[in-house]
């Protein structure tokens, strides 16, 4: 883990400039983090390496003839284009930038100083470092943020829906709506106090809320649980979900049609929010809105049937992924991988 928070860099262009806030920046802090990395590989001796959304771990592998697979969701496993696109990806055929051009000839260089340091082979371009020989990204091509196109590489959402306690709902409430939400939201109480305006029975999750909030906004119609839920229950039962954009909950939720509204909180959310709204399932607001436009979107989208519709869609489109034949399709890949001793 590279523990050193980096200051005064602007906000993240692509996936190359998010790498510097991890050590890419430092050629001597990387190369220790990297050398940990080895020492561990030495310790243990993989037959395999199964990364997820480990750049650092990924480089440290580089020249050991390790076999490995890459998996993780759309976000953590970039396409292998050079430069890396933008996180504002426009419209159009996007014509990179001279600071794309000159963060991904620094992150090369930097990365390649690791390497002759190690006796490893260079890297020409970043996305090399997400290589492997086999790369399986646990999502559905609809909702892939960097829109690449590449439907096998997709093995569907992987997650745990059966674990937990059976939702209990509010009594009152014509609709009914499932939030997931952070304590640290800067906006968090403006969309409790807007759920709690809806004629719906909604039930929220948010770890870390403290006693008083909890009690300051419980209501006949809002009830926050304290245990974990079985999500196979809650999205089947609720008519909307509330969360951050999450690809997670976004894949969980739109996988049983349901629509969404989503708050993000950082850029890989924003991404994952943009698709769900091309998508018709769903709409999302950012942190700087009031909170009248969190009761307007809310309502909107909980009563516009053309929200319903399109996430039922969806489902319908994306049915044949399952978590069974995801988990079938990884561990297969694992198995063709590991080169018997």
């Amino acid at each position: 883990m590279w523990l050193a928070p980096r200051k005064g860099l602007p906000d993240a262009l692509n996936f190359t400039e998010t790498l510097f806030l991890f050590g890419f920046l430092s050629p001597a802090g990387l190369l220790s983090v990297v050398q940990a990395w080895r020492n561990l590989f030495r310790l243990i001796a993989p037959d395999l390496l199964v990364f997820d959304s480990a750049p650092t771990a990924m480089l440290a592998a580089r020249g050991l003839g390790i076999p490995s697979l890459v998996t993780g969701n759309s976000f953590a496993v970039p396409p292998q284009v050079s430069p890396l696109p933008p996180y504002e990806q426009s419209s159009g055929v996007a014509v990179p930038g001279p600071r794309e051009l000159e963060t991904e000839a620094r992150c090369v260089r930097n990365a390649n100083e690791v390497l002759m340091a190690l006796g490893a082979p260079p890297i020409e371009h970043v996305c090399e470092l997400f290589a492997a020989e086999e790369t399986l990204i646990a999502g559905t091509p609809e909702l892939d943020v960097y829109g690449r196109g590449m439907p096998e590489r997709f093995i569907g959402p992987i997650g745990i829906l059966d674990k937990g306690c059976a939702p209990v709902w509010p009594s009152v409430g014509r609709r009914r709506i499932f939030a997931y939400l952070k304590a640290h939201s800067p906006n968090l109480d403006d969309m409790l106090a807007a759920l709690a305006r809806l004629n719906a029975a909604t039930l929220v999750v948010a770890p870390g809320l403290s006693s008083r909030q909890i009690q300051s906004f419980t209501r006949p119609n809002l009830r926050f649980a304290q245990q974990a839920l079985r999500m196979d229950c809650v999205r089947e039962e609720c008519d909307l979900a509330v969360g951050h954009g999450g690809a997670g909950m976004v894949d969980l939720i739109l996988g049983a049609g349901k629509p969404l509204v989503l708050l993000p909180l950082q850029m890989e959310q924003v991404m994952t929010s943009r698709r769900v709204a091309e998508a018709g399932c769903g709409a999302w607001v950012t942190a700087t809105q009031s909170s009248a436009a969190f009761d307007r979107v809310l309502s909107h989208v909980l009563e516009g049937p053309e929200f319903a519709r399109q996430a039922r869609a969806y489902a319908a489109r994306n049915a044949t992924y399952s978590e069974r034949d995801a988990l079938e399709r990884f561990v297969t890949a694992c198995e063709r991988l590991i080169v018997p001793s």
